[in-house]
């Protein structure tokens, strides 16, 4: 049987180093929007306020997705650990009582 060797502290390391670096998320898709917004205006011409739009339209879907399975991904690893220490904490209570009962 294997076993499992899950470090929470790590995790939590690796969770907040993760939180900290897409807190910069909401910045850089500000600056990126105001940025397409400020070339779309002063491209010179309809035609590149358009294709500038068409691309903003075309990578929308991806850069949701890239905030949201960052979000899931990270409640995921948090919610597995404490699902992992809370079994932990479990089976010594078990074996506690086991080892009393007898």
């Amino acid at each position: 049987m294997g076993t499992w060797d899950i470090d929470p502290p790590g995790v939590k390391g690796v969770v907040d180093r993760t939180i900290t670096a897409a807190e910069g998320f909401e910045t850089h898709l500000t600056t990126y929007g105001n940025n397409l917004s400020s070339a779309a205006k002063n491209g010179g011409s309809g035609i590149v306020a358009t294709a500038l739009q068409d691309f903003a339209n075309h990578h929308e879907a991806g850069i949701k997705a890239m905030v949201s399975q960052t979000t899931k991904s990270l409640t995921g690893a948090v919610n597995a650990t404490k699902a992992y220490v809370d079994g932990d904490l479990e089976m010594a209570a078990n074996a506690q009582r086991n080892a009393s009962a007898k």
